[in-house]
């Protein structure tokens, strides 16, 4: 079977988030699993940065609307594997220091990007000699591959590739005004109810939804989700018509690439077996690396996050002073984004030198180090499809504190649900009047030895490899080949 992933980024070639991750970490297990896969992504400003590549002879051969464009394919490998990874080489397009927004906001190109991401995927068999049976899409500036190959003429005798098309996060859809659809070439019957139109706009997310042989989310709990009116972004009914071929996967993650007894950015790095006398070591350098006095008798919070609305710790600002009258206990944080936000978090830490440290900005470093030196990880997300924070938390013997939604409901058990196997807790919702009794629970724990060891090994050997996940999107490979097989394809309802 042999697969091509389609994204706008992959880890650590570009990333911005989750979905780089598991583009640069599903494709390896993959191969493992027997699978022939191998990744298509533009060549971003830096990505080659001490990578051996070669370019591909030849150009790709591309029309967006009535400009003819020719891309250049640069091949490189993921670090450390031997998966394939073609670059789409266009400096007009790519060669920007950001992937989807500059400092004025999105690029106004961004929908001309996606096709030309989408086209590229479809001629590079051309160049390489390679043919894919199934084309992975990845997220809204892919998702439109579904229906380019859907437009191609069917040719007698011969089997149409699959599509899969995997929604990382459905809050990002690439919604554009009617006009850019003009660019795609794609027949105008297309652009319909049951198509890429929604509400008048040109949506590329909808339209790979529509279109798509398969859809995946990146698990079980947030597949369900995003069918409901709550938290389906305006996409249920698309959702809700499509649910029979919508499976939910949980994301894995890196196991080497996140292991506390091999980090060496961690002062003392530690195993299942050295977790208590490691991470009092670790939390002791934390402390005065972050100015917070050093009190081992307090549990100490944490929070890695980007701060914006979906994260919630907007709730967590605002509920901190209540929470330090009620509970004895401090919190350090590592985050940016919102100007209001961020201003909150440091008049926190102005406010309690004794109890709250904040760090502004991102350092990867230091994400590690609180991971490994705090006692409990906030993640009091309004949603989350997946979540990869409370999967390294856990991983580091910190007991993540979660929101009950999406992947966060998948991967944390919760004390009061499952008391011998516990990782975690989770919260009703991300309201003050449930966040102090979970807090307060967390410190009950903390100050119980025996139990606080416990749920610390339970977190730490939960299974989180990539394996049980890429045996069930090689399953869903197949399944999306036999729906291609067909000899026709039902678009709309």
């Amino acid at each position: 079977m042999k697969v091509l992933f389609v994204s706008p980024e992959v880890s650590p070639l570009a990333r911005t988030g989750g979905l780089g991750d598991v583009v640069g970490a599903l494709p390896p297990a993959l191969k493992e699993a027997g699978v022939d896969v191998r990744v298509i992504c533009p060549l971003h400003r830096g990505s080659l940065d001490g990578l051996k590549s070669k370019r591909i002879a030849g150009k790709l051969r591309i029309k967006i609307g009535s400009q003819l464009c020719s891309p250049r394919l640069v091949e490189t490998r993921l670090p450390g594997t031997d998966v394939p990874v073609y670059l789409i080489e266009h400096k007009g397009f790519f060669d920007r220091t950001d992937i989807y927004a500059g400092p004025k906001g999105d690029f106004p190109d961004n929908a001309e990007r996606s096709f030309v991401i989408c086209r590229s995927a479809i001629d590079l068999p051309r160049l390489v000699g390679w043919t894919p049976d199934v084309y992975h899409a990845h997220d809204w500036m892919a998702a439109a591959l579904p229906a380019c190959l859907n437009a191609i003429p069917a040719t007698e005798g011969q089997v149409r590739a699959a599509s899969v098309l995997t929604i990382h996060n459905l809050e990002h859809q690439g919604s554009f005004s009617p006009e850019k659809f003009e660019i795609s070439n794609l027949p105008q019957s297309y652009f319909q109810m049951e198509g890429f139109e929604h509400f008048g706009r040109l949506n590329l997310l909808k339209g790979g939804i529509q279109h798509a042989d398969k859809i995946t989310t990146v698990s079980p709990t947030y597949a369900e989700e995003i069918r409901t009116e709550i938290h389906g972004h305006g996409l249920a009914p698309s959702l809700v018509y499509r649910a029979a071929d919508l499976v939910g996967i949980l994301n894995g993650m890196d196991e080497e690439a996140w292991n506390p007894a091999k980090d060496s950015t961690l002062p003392h790095p530690f195993n299942f077996d050295t977790v208590e006398t490691g991470k009092k070591a670790c939390r002791e350098a934390l402390s005065k690396e972050l100015k917070l006095p050093y009190k081992p008798s307090l549990p100490l919070f944490g929070a890695v996050s980007r701060l914006y609305w979906q994260k919630g710790l907007d709730v967590l600002a605002e509920s901190i002073p209540k929470l330090l009258e009620k509970n004895d206990f401090q919190f350090v944080l590592l985050g940016s984004g919102d100007p209001v936000q961020e201003k909150a978090f440091s008049n926190l830490a102005h406010r309690y030198p004794e109890r709250v440290s904040t760090f502004i900005g991102f350092d990867d470093g230091l994400a590690r180090r609180i991971f490994a030196g705090t006692d409990f990880f906030l993640m009091p997300s309004r949603f989350e499809p997946c979540g990869l924070a409370q999967q390294y938390a856990m991983r580091y013997g910190s007991l993540p504190i979660a929101n009950s939604t999406g992947g966060l409901v998948d991967t944390i058990k919760d004390l009061k649900k499952h008391p011998k196997t516990a990782n975690g807790l989770l919260l009703k919702n991300i309201k003050e009047a449930s966040l102090n009794p979970t807090f307060r629970s967390a410190c009950k724990i903390f100050a119980e030895e025996k139990k606080l060891k416990l749920m610390r090994r339970n977190a730490m050997m939960r299974e989180a490899s990539w394996k049980e996940p890429a045996e069930s999107y090689a399953e869903t490979y197949k399944w999306a080949m036999k729906e291609s097989s067909r000899p026709s394809k039902a678009v709309c309802g």
